[in-house]
């Protein structure tokens, strides 16, 4: 195992960040910065005191399935998302804003591409490694993102923890995590709907 010196509330010199093999997690969001390190492929910040805003979750759950994209500076990008969105899940912008900006600070151009979809579907279901640098997933409502650890164990991640995984396109030679979107054909149809936020820098996908 190893040990980071980021603290439950992001600070250094205190305990608080669990480590296994290329998988760092935190309750606080300086645990983010440790996916830049060489040995770090995946950093999970974990938000127990953080809930989704419900009425706003549910108002976008309540129409059909779709995929918005915004991109630019993260109060920038995120205002550009909120407008294709209806009145009553603005409240989401806020955490969407707050998860832009930790991602931008993880990135030279400091510019950020938003991507807010709804899935009934599989979507990515088999295990992969994005062609990316850095990707940071949070899932809003329903089935979160699977992943594998280097023994080839099962996790999923909760509603609200952020993540933000090491793609085929960075430098750095640590272990990559590959993961998938959960497979949910199988669930009852009012189990399959998901509310996912992936967040990628800028000129990847153009």
């Amino acid at each position: 195992m190893r040990a980071f010196s980021f603290a439950a509330g992001g600070t250094p010199g205190q305990r608080g960040t669990t480590a296994r093999g290329a998988v760092a997690q935190c309750l606080g969001s300086g645990v983010l910065q440790t996916i830049l390190q060489p040995e770090t492929g995946l950093a999970i910040w974990t938000r127990p005191c953080r809930r989704p805003p419900l009425r706003a979750v549910q108002a976008l759950l309540d129409g059909p399935a779709f995929s918005h994209v915004a991109s630019g500076p993260p109060e920038a990008a995120t205002r550009a998302l909120m407008r294709q969105l209806p009145a009553d899940a603005r409240p989401l912008g806020q955490d969407i804003s707050l998860l832009a900006v930790q991602f931008a600070r993880l990135v030279p151009d400091r510019r950020v591409r938003l991507r807010l979809e709804h899935l009934r579907d599989d979507a990515c279901r088999l295990f992969h490694v994005d062609a990316v640098r850095l990707r940071l997933l949070c899932t809003y409502s329903g089935q979160g993102t699977e992943w594998l650890s280097e023994e080839d164990t099962l996790h999923r991640m909760a509603v609200m923890q952020a993540a933000v995984f090491k793609g085929t396109r960075h430098p750095d030679a640590a272990p990559r995590v590959r993961h998938r979107s959960p497979p949910v054909s199988t669930l009852p149809p009012p189990r399959r709907a998901r509310l996912l936020l992936c967040i990628d820098e800028i000129g990847i996908f153009q």
